[in-house]
């Protein structure tokens, strides 16, 4: 009977020692998977030239990291940028009477580079938001993790970080 017993705790044991490594195993191999994953997602992002930067975290030039509470972006599609992005910095000139942030507007893009690096992708757009020019530099990760860093003539930079996203397409129902 104790022979039986033993037996029977000796092969509960195992299969449960086999079950916890199968499962380290799977986790890894899904862990992997999933990057490979957002690799190829964020790859058909920058090469179809619309995509969304959804923004996080905010650093001036002067002053602390701030990090953001209220959903800001940056909309990319093809021809065209749609900024609404929150501003702390210095203006060296500035619209009178202008409540705004000066990071906010729609404007076609003037140009638009994309060039991959070693770790990932540098994008280039600059566009017109009244008489200021500005230009957005994406520094993307192969995972879709991107900062962004801003210049003005008539201002300070200033970076922001957060991720790439898709532009989801909404289909108006026809009554």
């Amino acid at each position: 009977m104790k022979i039986i017993l033993f037996i029977g705790l000796f092969i509960l044991s195992v299969t449960t020692i086999q079950a916890q490594e199968t499962e380290k195993k799977s986790k890894k191999e899904l862990k992997a998977e999933k990057k490979a994953q957002q690799i190829v997602e964020t790859k058909a992002l920058v090469e179809s030239n619309s995509f969304i930067f959804a923004s996080t975290n905010v650093n001036p030039m002067k002053g602390r990291s701030i990090n953001l509470t209220t959903e800001y972006d940056v909309k990319i599609v093809s021809d065209s940028i749609f900024s609404y992005l929150p501003y702390y910095g210095r203006a060296y000139t500035a619209s009178y009477g202008g409540t705004d942030s000066p990071m906010t507007f729609d404007s076609p893009a003037d140009s638009y580079t994309m060039e991959e690096t070693n770790k990932g992708y540098r994008v280039k757009v600059s566009a017109k938001n009244g008489n200021d020019r500005v230009e957005f530099t994406f520094h993307i990760s192969e995972t879709g993790s991107t900062t962004l860093n801003v210049s003005s003539i008539n201002r300070q930079s200033i970076s922001y970080y957060g991720n790439l996203e898709k532009i989801e397409k909404i289909e108006e129902k026809k009554i």
